[in-house]
């Protein structure tokens, strides 16, 4: 097989010359490794080794078929011809490859054909596939980052608007992360934040997000969930949390928002959920006991830390960090350390001990 131009008028066929450019054909397009696929009407007229190594099938299996058998059904898409495109395939074992290939009209063997040339990209859509999930994602718990937050809420937002139908945020803080670390270690203060993100994972549905937005501070968008259904959510991931056997104990404050009812913005919901966490954290905070010296007594490792003292004290968090707000975010950093400086006043204590 091999490319033949048009003979003109009365030229007289060489054939030692075409079976030398048959001979050069073979050689050329056996050796290079860029697959090649000739298709003429409905099945593939000529295929080469490399498109043999990437699909997976034999020449004789891969010349029954047609080009468009490769590429699955939902996938299925016009390939403009002379024009590169991505497409994606299924070889014989069932795994994804993607393609750029640019069909090409050709003269094959007197018979006007299609020549599709591939470059494999499976390996760079792979690649770009594993940055944006990097992008999005804490590293320390797996959750959503707030990133990934910000874009499932501006979703929730258009598709509300669409629908009519409610979503609810869930917002919560894990309670003494900081005497965690100063009692147990940083490695268990990083345990205990993954304890929590294993805690939402079990209490979210496939259409619901977690996300980890701060140093020890979570978030749940929870679609077609109104606010009475939230706080249902919101109570059995409390409950989960204080029957947890793993040291040390746990425990949580959650503030609740429902959209549109309690904000019909990003910051305005997030406002609102952290509102009600920081009333329930000051409701437990009060009920903490205080020593006459003036020390904390703290219930979640009194069998090491018995006490906190109230001075200032820097919020050291090394690798448990998370992102930090941003946009919407901004308002809320605010709002929270004002509210903050005003709890640990009342109470005695830095923010620090938080």
């Amino acid at each position: 097989m091999f490319m033949r131009a048009t003979k003109r008028a009365g030229e007289v066929p060489k054939i030692k010359t075409f079976r030398e450019s048959e001979a050069c054909f073979h050689f050329l397009v056996e050796t290079i490794a860029t697959p090649i696929f000739i298709s003429r009407g409905e099945r593939l007229h000529y295929v080469n080794h490399a498109a043999e190594v990437l699909t997976g099938y034999t020449r004789k299996e891969l010349l029954s078929m047609n080009f468009w058998d490769l590429i699955p059904p939902d996938s299925r898409e016009p390939v403009e011809l002379a024009s590169p495109c991505e497409v994606r395939i299924l070889t014989k074992n069932h795994k994804e490859r993607w393609l750029d290939i640019t069909a090409t009209p050709v003269d094959f063997d007197g018979e006007q054909s299609r020549l599709f040339s591939a470059f494999d990209l499976t390996e760079r859509k792979q690649a770009e596939s594993q940055a944006r999930l990097l992008a999005i994602t804490d590293p320390l718990t797996g959750l959503g980052n707030y990133r990934r937050l910000l874009d499932v809420l501006h979703a929730e937002i258009e598709r509300s608007g669409r629908t009519g139908r409610p979503f609810a945020v869930l917002l919560l803080d894990l309670d003494g992360l900081k005497k965690i670390n100063d009692c147990y270690g940083h490695l268990a203060g990083s345990r205990a934040l993954c304890r929590v993100g294993d805690v939402l994972r079990l209490f979210c549905r496939t259409i619901d997000t977690a996300a980890r937005y701060g140093g020890d501070e979570f978030a749940v968008v929870l679609p077609e969930t109104g606010a009475a259904a939230a706080g249902l959510v919101a109570s059995r991931i409390r409950n989960r949390l204080a029957t947890d056997s793993e040291q040390p104990p746990l425990s949580a404050s959650i503030g609740v928002a429902a959209y549109p009812q309690d904000g019909e913005t990003i910051e305005a919901l997030l406002q609102t959920a952290d509102r009600e966490l920081y009333g329930m954290k000051s409701h437990v905070a009060v009920s903490h006991m205080i020593s006459p010296a003036g020390q904390l007594l703290v219930p979640v490792a009194a069998e090491q830390c018995t006490a906190v003292d109230a001075e200032e004290t820097p919020n050291v968090r090394h690798n448990q960090n998370g992102d930090h707000p941003d946009q919407g975010g901004h308002a809320l950093a605010r709002s929270r350390a004002v509210r903050k400086r005003v709890q640990c006043s009342g109470l005695g204590i830095s923010q620090g001990s938080r």
